[in-house]
């Protein structure tokens, strides 16, 4: 795929409204996409790009970063009046993948305000390579793995959104409307700093609360069971790639969440020092209020 600029625009996200995207996940969950289709479970039969080997890490830390620059503009109200680098920059990532579908459906979630870029850039990108069991993999096998979680995590992502349209009208479920808008902050919580540190579990008892029934799936999800490489959890959204992080159910959070106190949440305050000072922390905007 060698498109840039405008005309990547109009080929790929112009198109892409979120009831296309609804469709396409609606496609994986009956299994009538052909790239979509596989269980949520277990891993996907995904179609990489041979150049993904040694070519993914970099175009997508350089798309979170110019992204992270994109995000900035649209919460201060500043001008977004050339995004050709934006474009660019997502069709380079974009090019790691064969099929046209996976490469829709990427655009679009991508382009979502709420997607967990950063938590994904750190995890499942950065500190792949230094996990036990996979710090002895090479470049090109950890390049590949990071590839195929990105699509797979895109597809979780995406049916959670198409879930909560539904769930949360009456605001049961989420304590924000997530209509996509710079203009709705993140609700303030106590003490609160919305590192998501509480929230990089690989998995916990899927004990939902709330007078929302939530839909099977997502007990699968929280239980761990919806990715191989599953390193936080799916309903953990970021605010416009600020590094401000909160929960998408919030007010049907399972009950593990609940329990969750200002004890526990001290100590890994100690972490998030200890990454700043070794220089792996990602700084939340400071212009979020």
């Amino acid at each position: 795929m060698t498109v840039a600029g405008k005309s990547f625009c109009n080929a790929i996200i112009c198109p892409l409204t979120f009831s296309v995207l609804f469709d396409l996940c609606n496609g994986l969950r009956t299994g009538k996409s052909r790239s979509l289709a596989g269980k949520l479970s277990g891993r996907l039969t995904i179609h990489i790009g041979s150049k993904v080997d040694s070519y993914f890490k970099s175009p997508f830390v350089n798309f979170c970063q110019i992204n992270r620059s994109r995000r900035q503009q649209q919460i201060t109200g500043s001008s977004e009046a050339d995004l050709s680098g934006w474009y660019k920059a997502l069709a380079s990532l974009l090019s790691c993948y064969q099929h046209k579908d996976d490469r829709q459906l990427l655009a679009g979630v991508l382009s979502d305000p709420y997607f967990p870029f950063n938590k994904l850039e750190k995890l499942n990108v950065r500190e792949f390579e230094r996990e036990p069991g996979l710090n002895n993999l090479s470049a090109e096998n950890l390049a590949r793995i990071a590839a195929e979680h990105l699509l797979h995590w895109a597809k979780i992502f995406l049916s959670i959104r198409l879930a909560l349209r539904s769930l949360n009208k009456n605001s049961q479920v989420s304590t924000m409307s997530l209509k996509g808008s710079p203009e709705e902050n993140i609700p303030q919580a106590g003490s609160c700093n919305h590192c998501g540190f509480c929230c990089e579990i690989r998995g916990g008892p899927a004990e939902f609360t709330g007078a929302v029934e939530p839909p099977g799936e997502w007990l699968l999800y929280f239980r761990g069971d919806g990715s191989e490489y599953q390193r936080f959890c799916p309903f953990l959204f970021e605010y416009f790639a600020t590094g401000k992080f909160f929960c998408s159910i919030y007010l049907i959070k399972p009950q593990c969440c609940w329990e969750f106190g200002r004890e526990e949440c001290d100590f890994l305050q100690k972490d998030v020092a200890r990454e700043q000072a070794q220089g792996g922390w990602i700084e939340p905007v400071s212009s979020i209020k």
